[in-house]
């Protein structure tokens, strides 16, 4: 419960943060910024971590705790891989970089002990992986229709304003090829890591 509580205050932190350095920017900064995965992601640990804070369930259902652990690791991983070089070439100040290492370092890396440490091993399905692939698939559905329904634009990673919150997902900046490429690359390492989770799992149970 302390290790839990702990990781609320610092993910309502980066959050709160986070909207703090784009509200000066105006409601349509704040309207784009909850469309990135980051936010969504840290939310939805922040909703899922103060669900058990709450209610205190003696069993968590394993299918979602490895669905809410693979949704936040993937936006520590694409940001160190893909991002982070992009965002120091934009420049931000102190407080946008405390934020962005509680959101796509601390917060992720403490999802991951807690499986880890609180989480009973053994417990999840071979076929699990591929559930919770359904997370970043219902999110790049959702920004598809986004980018052809609404007039807002994201800014986060240059000038020129995008259809799309990240470079790699840019169908208009990298043509549907590249962009389709790139996102086919992801999702293949997306269920990959989540086979190695499942893995680890298994070996921790039966080390246990």
């Amino acid at each position: 419960m302390i290790y839990r509580a702990i990781f609320l205050i610092l993910c309502e932190a980066g959050i709160v943060l986070q909207y703090a350095c784009v509200m000066n920017n105006g409601i349509v900064a704040v309207r784009t910024l909850t469309c990135y995965y980051t936010i969504l992601s840290n939310i939805v640990c922040f909703i899922y971590f103060g669900y058990l804070a709450i209610k205190k369930p003696k069993v968590e259902k394993p299918v979602i705790k490895g669905a809410v652990t693979m949704c936040i690791l993937l936006t520590c991983i694409v940001y160190h891989l893909l991002l982070s070089g992009n965002m120091e070439s934009v420049g931000s100040s102190v407080v946008m970089n405390v934020a962005n290492q509680l959101l796509h370092t601390v917060i992720p890396l403490m999802v991951f002990f807690d499986y880890l440490l609180f989480t009973p091993k053994g417990t999840f399905k071979s076929f699990d992986p591929l559930l919770w692939t359904l997370v970043p698939i219902t999110y790049l559905f959702f920004i598809l229709i986004r980018a052809n329904v609404s007039p807002l634009r994201f800014v986060g990673f240059g000038t020129t304003p995008s259809r799309y919150p990240y470079p790699f997902m840019d169908f208009d900046l990298l043509g549907n090829g590249k962009a389709t490429a790139m996102i086919f690359i992801i999702a293949i390492s997306y269920i990959a890591l989540g086979y190695i989770l499942y893995v680890i799992d298994r070996l921790l149970s039966r080390k246990r």
